[in-house]
């Protein structure tokens, strides 16, 4: 089918004109339908990514009552814009929340916000405050949602048990011969395993409760508006039950990186202070008041984890022989995994210092 034959099985307003590529996810295929009547909306078209969401009623049943939910609240608070606030999915003339063409391809369609920016990486403390304002109102604006009434989108996503245990079944099998490679890498995960797996334990204990959460905090799932105001979070597949530690630390991971992801020269990466405060002093504001003690105190381990947990899956796919994540050359994943593990150790030495930020801020 031709995207203008599966725009069409969609209940869209207006006369869709233009269909062009919108957007640079590495999950799904997505495009921007260009209305020809001027005051009806836009809409964004996407192709899901089945191989990695296999179960597509389960993710849009998250998403569904996820949006549901944000327009509910939005309207209760009295917020102008709405369009503008929240995705919605615009359900095809079958009143279905996708559609699956001959080929086996399962399409959705939500509105498209006009008129907005969107950041990859920032360096300064005002942009990345209110980046972290959004996704901790995201948090708050879903504390009425029982967890446990979503689905897990991608089982044991954020489970560094279950992370250590692949690695250690990668480094049993050795299939290319690369674990002498990287022993050095192997000692400091191993050593840290302990420190990594306390928020895991929490959650076991029940000392911290599931929360829904979006699970990937980067700035660039945060649409702003011209004056970089937050408008809108977006990418909302991995929305589902986790701990708040999951969002708060995906986001020092991504925003407080002094280098990039893949750093060849170790040496550029840091855990930027300013930028710990400032997403910190944003994330908190928006959510001091729905976290009970224990969540705020330990805070500070999840600004470790999500650089460690990410370096364990580089690692483990590095030593597997690179089946899982697209690299760029044959040493790709060891790069990524020697700059997470940066990141994290990096964050280990200023752990005091992090803890008196998050203090100072409650």
């Amino acid at each position: 089918m031709t995207l203008d034959e599966i725009t069409k099985q969609f209940a869209t307003a207006g006369s869709i004109g233009k269909i062009q590529p919108h957007g640079g996810g590495h999950i799904n295929d997505s495009y921007h339908l260009v209305n020809n009547q001027e005051n009806e909306s836009d809409y964004l078209l996407q192709k899901i990514n089945h191989y990695v969401f296999k179960d597509v009623d389960l993710l849009m049943n998250n998403i569904s009552m996820v949006t549901y939910h944000i327009t509910d609240h939005l309207k209760k608070d009295n917020q102008k814009d709405l369009n503008r606030r929240s995705l919605t999915i615009v359900p095809t003339t079958d009143g279905a929340l996708y559609f699956k063409d001959p080929d086996g391809n399962y399409w959705r369609i939500f509105n498209f916000i006009k008129d907005h920016v969107v950041f990859e990486a920032t360096s300064d403390p005002e942009l990345a405050y209110e980046g972290a304002r959004m996704f901790g109102s995201f948090t708050n604006m879903l504390s009425g949602i029982n967890p446990s009434d979503l689905g897990d989108t991608i089982p044991k996503f954020h489970s560094i048990k279950w992370r250590f245990s692949n690695l250690k079944e990668s480094i049993a099998e050795d299939a290319v011969d690369r674990v002498k490679l990287v022993r050095d890498e192997i000692r400091y995960v191993e050593t840290s395993i302990g420190l990594m797996s306390k928020i895991q334990e929490l959650g076991e204990k029940g000392s911290i409760p599931l929360r829904v959460t979006h699970n990937d905090t980067k700035i660039n799932n945060v649409l702003f508006d011209r004056d970089h105001k937050g408008l809108c979070v977006i990418d909302l597949d991995t929305v589902m039950p986790g701990y708040v530690h999951y969002d708060f630390g995906d986001g020092i991971r991504t925003f407080t990186n002094t280098g990039e992801e893949d750093d060849e020269d170790l040496n550029n990466i840091s855990m930027d202070l300013d930028l710990y405060r400032a997403f910190a002093s944003g994330f908190l504001e928006s959510t001091r008041e729905i976290l009970n003690k224990t969540e705020i105190e330990t805070l500070v381990y999840a600004g470790l984890l999500f650089p460690y947990i990410m370096g364990v899956r580089f690692l483990t796919d590095y030593i597997a022989g690179d089946v899982y994540y697209k690299t760029k050359h044959k040493e790709h994943n060891l790069v990524r995994a020697k700059a997470q593990l940066k990141l994290a150790m990096d964050g280990e030495s200023k752990l005091e210092k992090t803890q008196e930020i998050i203090k100072g801020l409650v």
